[in-house]
């Protein structure tokens, strides 16, 4: 193979790696924006609830609720009487235990609650956070019997959203990594196959930075060029999906919830692999000066 033609094949080669590198970097990006967004619409079935004392009055229990009002990460406050609460728990519980569900005794200890819902515009992280601390706060008022909120469900469901974008940014620190180095073995493959080139602009009197620009540039191309060829790629890989959850999948109510990346991602991404491309060329050539090309051979 000729030494242009193998140039070219380095190049395309090149091409195809980086570019699978920002489609696995892409699709992190996906992953982690709708990952969260599905995670934040579960997460709106999160909700607390406080159980009053039997001989709360109603001036009482609207001073609790008043109370709970005033916080502004709550959403609406719901009133539910004992007789309500009897009526859901004999519903839930007459096909799984009808004795329990026709004991007086025991249905009397259920008591009255408020159910509180908290805005959808809280973040999932946040969420075990707002909830102990309204819960801390609702316990010490009097009236106020037991607070829960589903205290496990709620721990394990913000450090499952936490893992998983702390696992997300570990593979794109990585695949960064290898892509600087793919592109940077590149261009470094580039100034060997024109070192007689520049070995001749030496002698003629060009400064390095004139060396240096024609690779710099190169490097620049290869990174916006890769990635704008993964955010086609990623588009047609999120189209596919949504279709998927919208046609055959539409029990989960989630194709509505996913969204590609916005126009500002978009434009930093691009951004981002232009720099890293030319940031793998600067690597390569930083060590350009007289005498350079000819300390090559």
């Amino acid at each position: 193979m000729r030494p242009h033609q193998k140039n070219w094949a380095l190049k395309v080669s090149t091409l195809v790696v980086v570019t699978a590198c920002f489609v696995v970097m892409g699709a992190a990006l996906l992953v982690s924006q709708n990952f969260r967004n599905i995670l934040t619409l579960w997460g709106e079935d999160v909700q607390m609830t406080v159980y009053l004392s039997q001989d709360l009055s109603e001036k009482g229990r609207q001073d609790i609720e008043s109370k709970i009002k005033e916080n502004e990460n709550v959403a609406g406050v719901k009133f539910v009487t004992q007789e309500q609460a009897l009526g859901d728990f004999r519903s839930q519980m007459a096909s799984y235990a009808p004795d329990i569900s026709q004991d007086e005794e025991l249905l009397r200890l259920i008591p009255a609650s408020l159910l509180v819902q908290l805005k959808s515009d809280v973040a999932a992280a946040e969420q075990t956070t707002v909830l102990q601390s309204m819960a801390g706060k609702l316990r010490q008022l009097e009236g106020v019997d037991e607070v829960s909120y589903g205290q496990d469900w709620v721990e394990k469901y913000a450090a499952l959203v936490n893992a998983i974008e702390l696992t997300l940014r570990a593979l794109c620190l990585v695949i960064l990594a290898a892509s600087l180095f793919v592109m940077s073995n590149a261009i470094r493959a580039s100034v060997q196959a024109r070192k007689d080139e520049i070995v001749v602009l030496e002698m003629i009197g060009a400064t390095p930075s004139m060396i240096r620009k024609p690779f710099l540039v190169e490097g620049a191309v290869l990174g916006v060029v890769s990635s704008v060829l993964s955010l086609g790629l990623c588009f047609g890989v999120y189209i596919g999906i949504k279709n998927l959850l919208t046609t055959k999948l539409s029990f989960l109510q989630l194709g509505e919830h996913i969204q590609f990346l916005g126009p500002v991602l978009l434009v930093v991404f691009v951004v981002a692999g232009t720099g890293l491309g030319a940031l793998g060329s600067y690597l390569c050539v930083r060590r350009m000066n007289d005498g350079f090309a000819g300390s090559q051979g």
